[in-house]
């Protein structure tokens, strides 16, 4: 059976076992994974109103009005740096949250300040996520007026 001869095999089965072994406890211990940061989006609806070729802007939200945004994390606790939101229009950029992630979904508030294309962005431990969006010059409703909607101005 197992005789003189068969000392490389023996060797070989218990390396083996051993380098297994280390593979499992390596995965067992390894570091929990990162936040996971898995995107941006903007929770509230865009506004309501008319475009000169007579189409509705309901893709334009309006400077001056409040949107919610919605940044989903994955594994908030096991986050290394903070939460960076932003908005960036013609090269200036806006920090709308800057903060460690508590809870799975961050819900800050997003309010336009200049028509035109702006890019939200979502930052965390080095993984980054946009959303571009484009806005236009709007009204913010009172609350009772279509719950406060905001109102786009027609573009031209």
């Amino acid at each position: 059976m197992w005789g003189p001869g068969n000392s490389n095999r023996v060797r070989a089965v218990i390396g083996g076992i051993a380098v297994g072994a280390a593979v499992t406890a390596a995965a067992v211990t390894a570091a929990p994974a990162n936040a996971a940061l898995q995107g941006i989006a903007v929770d509230t609806l865009p506004g309501y109103g008319s475009s000169a070729n007579g189409s509705a802007n309901y893709g334009m939200y309006g400077t001056g009005c409040s949107y919610k945004l919605s940044v989903i994390v994955g594994e908030p606790k096991s986050a290394k740096s903070t939460l960076k939101i932003t908005s960036t229009r013609a090269g200036r950029t806006v920090t709308i949250y800057n903060a460690k992630p508590t809870t799975v979904e961050i819900k800050p508030n997003w309010r336009p300040t200049e028509p035109g294309r702006h890019v939200l962005t979502a930052s965390l431990d080095g993984v980054v996520k946009t959303r571009t969006v484009d806005v236009g010059t709007g009204v913010q409703l009172p609350q009772f007026i279509r719950n406060g909607a905001c109102f786009v101005l027609p573009t031209y």
